[in-house]
């Protein structure tokens, strides 16, 4: 039989998780604690400090918070990183299509299922 105390009780060790991540660590949800947190809303509030809206792309929950320069700063830098990559990745899969339809005009061409005059202009 199941031990019953409450730390062997998946609802007891949930609640005694921290409702916030730390505030260094913005990109990561509070709730599921995916790395998929990005900005909505953001404005500067003091000469100091920014507040943001912020939205998990995992679970879609919501959080607002209020961080210094500091913070926001390597948040924006996280977010050009992740940005980079999914640039990155598009270009790769953008070159790999335009191989393909390289490929099959080839092929289309040798044999002869096209030829220069489908290309020509009407007059």
């Amino acid at each position: 039989m199941p031990s019953s105390s409450p730390d062997s009780n998946w609802l007891s060790r949930a609640l005694k998780r921290s409702p916030r991540p730390h505030e260094d660590e913005l990109h990561h949800c509070a709730a599921c604690g995916k790395d998929y947190v990005n900005p909505v809303e953001w404005e500067p509030v003091t000469p100091e400090a920014w507040w943001m809206r912020l939205r998990c792309g995992e679970c879609h929950v919501w959080r607002e918070v209020t961080v210094t320069n500091t913070v926001a700063e390597r948040f924006d830098v996280e977010l050009d990183r992740r940005a980079d990559l999914i640039h990155r990745a598009l270009a790769k899969i953008d070159r790999e299509h335009m191989v393909q339809q390289v490929e099959t005009m080839i092929g289309a061409l040798r044999h002869g299922l096209i030829e220069p005059a489908d290309f020509a202009r009407p007059a």
